[in-house]
């Protein structure tokens, strides 16, 4: 007796597409969330700027690791973790996305400004150290780490699986684009072309990245290029 063939992997599941909901809820309840602790840290209910600092990271952090924890619930946890692997060629890429996002954004930092956007803020006395190193750590290491995994490693993966191969590229725009209105709705600009310079250029970095993974089925080179594009503002803007 013959065993039932395999479903292709391309036709639609259920459970993919009650897994992509999932995410995008999680991403919902991140803004409001990031909107709510923002209301309340301006009204004085948060004094600390350390605490303002932890609290708007969590807001936003807490929903997608819940998202991402959900739709992992009954994956193979080892299949997971080998797609972290950074080979070379991963990295030498991820180099070039870096390069080639932050000369963009350059580029519109001084078309619409007349600076570069990466110098240091001016301050009034000595700089909180404590203040600036949360920033840095959740900047540079915690939110592109997670922010890959969210997006190009769970989100990109499920959505190319609903897509027939000839539209399967649509996931890596699709994927950026959601990546890049997440930045614009948490606040990331406070003018009209400083959002269209934030948009545009994490935009470019979501496309570059999804690219990179589509191509080698890793986050590790994603994961690189965003720690070394943050990082390049967070030295270049540093206190001095």
């Amino acid at each position: 007796m013959s065993s039932e063939p395999a479903r292709p992997t391309t036709e639609p599941s259920t459970t993919r597409q009650r897994e992509l909901i999932v995410l995008l809820v999680a991403l919902g309840v991140a803004v409001v969330l990031a909107r709510v602790v923002g209301g309340f840290t301006r009204s004085g209910g948060i004094p600390s700027p350390v605490l303002q600092v932890l609290a708007a990271d969590l807001a936003v952090w807490v929903p997608l690791v819940a998202g991402v924890a959900w739709v992992l619930r009954r994956s193979d946890r080892s299949t997971f973790r080998s797609r972290f692997r950074l080979d070379l060629g991963d990295a030498v890429f991820a180099l070039g996305i870096v390069i080639i996002c932050r000369v963009v954004d350059v580029a519109l930092s001084i078309a619409f400004t007349g600076t570069t956007g990466l110098t240091p803020a001016p301050s009034l006395g000595e700089p909180q150290v404590g203040l600036l190193v949360t920033s840095a750590i959740g900047i540079v290491l915690v939110s592109p780490v997670l922010e890959e995994v969210f997006f190009r490693g769970v989100f990109q993966r499920r959505l190319a699986a609903e897509l027939t191969p000839r539209t399967r590229f649509l996931a890596v725009l699709l994927t950026a684009f959601l990546f890049a209105l997440l930045h614009l709705l948490l606040g990331a600009a406070t003018t009209t072309n400083g959002g269209v310079q934030v948009f545009v250029t994490t935009f470019l970095l979501g496309t570059l990245t999804g690219t990179l993974v589509a191509m080698t089925g890793r986050i590790g080179g994603a994961i690189l290029a965003h720690v070394l594009f943050n990082a390049v503002a967070v030295v270049a803007t540093w206190p001095r």
